[in-house]
């Protein structure tokens, strides 16, 4: 048999090492609760702050496409306006054509000449109405080539500013690997 103090001792050594188990598997439990509870609340931070970018970005892209409707619109007028001008010009110049064939046939008529040199006259006089037209075709023609490259690049910077802003919520957070459960000792087999 069993000497009754070595039973007694070795059975308080039993439950003194039982209770140390579980006194360690309350600590390894609080530990694990811990670190799931700092993982939820960085998650939630990371949200919190990815939620307030991506209002940024909406403005952000908002505010990016009204500045470009304002730099097409500016554009759009500028060629209007090249336009609207060039009738106008048109119109003058087109008076003053008539008026100078008129003042040619006049003084022709006045100086008693006629035939190949009055319509020569003319014909000149029509040749400098058309040369002008040719330059303000040619000044139109470059106006809209030059509203077309200015709304590309306008449409390039937006491009390129709408990505540099969806950049900052292109990723969205998700959440860590959970730290492994503890492994419990046993109370029991102690």
């Amino acid at each position: 048999m069993c000497d009754p103090v070595t039973a007694v001792s070795a059975g308080l050594g039993a439950v003194q090492s039982g209770m140390q188990a579980q006194a360690a598997n309350k600590a390894a439990k609080r530990n694990y609760q811990h670190k799931l509870k700092v993982r939820e609340r960085k998650l939630m931070g990371e949200r919190s702050l990815y939620q307030t970018k991506k209002v940024q970005f909406e403005q952000e892209v908002d505010l990016a496409n009204i500045a470009a409707q304002r730099a097409y619109t500016r554009t759009q007028i500028s060629l209007n306006n090249a336009q609207s001008l060039a009738i106008l010009e048109n119109q003058s110049d087109w008076q003053k054509m008539m008026a100078s064939e008129g003042a040619l046939e006049a003084s022709a008529s006045e100086r008693g000449i006629g035939g190949k040199s009055i319509a020569r006259q003319l014909a000149m006089n029509k040749g400098a109405f058309g040369m002008t037209q040719a330059m303000r075709t040619r000044g139109l023609t470059m106006a809209e080539y030059d509203a077309k490259m200015a709304n590309e690049s306008v449409n390039r910077q937006l491009k390129g500013y709408l990505n540099q802003s969806f950049s900052k919520v292109a990723l969205k957070p998700i959440p860590d690997l959970a730290p492994p459960k503890p492994v419990y000792q046993n109370a029991m087999l102690s």
